[in-house]
């Protein structure tokens, strides 16, 4: 397993620890959504993610850290919905979709058991789903949503830690949205196929 340095560059195994100082000299800005100060970085931003181009970084670098799954938590997923849920945006028709996804998916694993791969049904089996209409719409974030951010699982220190710091942070934004959660759970029981 490689992790990327603080200019975005691979390093081995025996680098993972080094050139974490953190560097005075540098101009930092804050993350809109999780609140990570970052030295500041000229990279793209997201369109409707309130991320900064810092903290989007580091987003990259944590997914291809995590394919694979521990103790039946789907580590990608995680990553993927822990990040898009604590970084909201601003209330726009995408960003409200997103949020709900997000949020949806950290219910079902975190609450619910779901596994990443989707279930294979028989094609005799196979009927069009009824048509759910969703009332997705804007839920006023918490601030701060959650205490932990994408930091924690770009700097550990291996693939165990890694997979630790995932789940951490990821039921640390789950919990943040604590205010939202009937509303969520609700999308997901008007959602998900009765057998889920």
């Amino acid at each position: 397993m490689t992790h990327g340095g603080p200019d975005g560059e691979i390093l081995g195994p025996a680098q993972w620890t080094l050139g974490r100082e953190e560097r005075q000299d540098e101009e930092t800005t804050a993350c809109p959504g999780c609140g990570l100060v970052l030295p500041v970085h000229a990279g793209p931003t997201h369109a409707y993610m309130g991320a900064s181009p810092a903290c989007l970084k580091l987003y990259g670098r944590a997914s291809t850290l995590s394919w694979g799954q521990r103790d039946g938590l789907p580590l990608l997923r995680l990553v993927v919905d822990a990040y898009g849920a604590q970084h909201p945006g601003v209330c726009q028709i995408r960003s409200v979709q997103a949020v709900a996804v997000h949020l949806m998916g950290l219910c079902t694993i975190l609450e619910r058991g779901a596994h990443a791969e989707p279930r294979l049904i028989p094609m005799r089996d196979r009927r069009p789903p009824p048509p759910t209409r969703l009332d997705l719409h804007w839920l006023e974030p918490p601030r701060p949503i959650g205490t932990l951010t994408i930091r924690e699982p770009v700097e550990a220190t291996g693939g165990q830690e890694h997979a630790v710091c995932v789940e951490a942070w990821a039921r640390d934004v789950w919990a943040a949205w604590e205010p939202h959660h009937t509303t969520v759970r609700d999308w997901v029981d008007r959602a998900a196929p009765p057998e889920f």
